[in-house]
């Protein structure tokens, strides 16, 4: 099997961009679709732009936490959270697994799907 740089970069940017939809709802890795629709609407409520002066800011951090909602619960990616994510200086890594090369890669999905 041929080593695919491309396939493994996706694979780096949609693990970081769910790490960083969890941090944005602040929710666990593990939580259901209820604690994920429950925290969408506290973070929603409580950064909504009209609750915090209509700013450029407040509009892109609204963008952002409906973009990390739509991720987790419909698994559909957001333009605006992957650049948020570039933009960190520091995107955190998971700890359990070294997931710079393709053998942590396959070990996180090993155990995510089969264990």
């Amino acid at each position: 099997m041929k080593h695919d740089p491309d396939f493994m970069r996706e694979i780096d940017l949609d693990l970081a961009a769910r790490r960083a939809a969890r941090k944005i709802l602040a929710i666990d890795e593990d939580a259901d679709a209820e604690s994920i629709k429950r925290a969408y609407r506290n973070a929603a409520v409580r950064y909504h732009p009209d609750h915090n002066g209509n700013t450029t800011e407040a509009n892109r951090r609204f963008a952002l936490i409906k973009c990390a909602y739509e991720l987790l619960a419909f698994d559909r990616p957001c333009e605006a959270l992957l650049a948020e994510v570039n933009s960190w200086q520091d995107v955190p890594k998971d700890d359990d697994y070294n997931l710079d090369n393709s053998w942590g890669h396959f070990c996180w999905w090993k155990e995510k799907f089969f264990e």
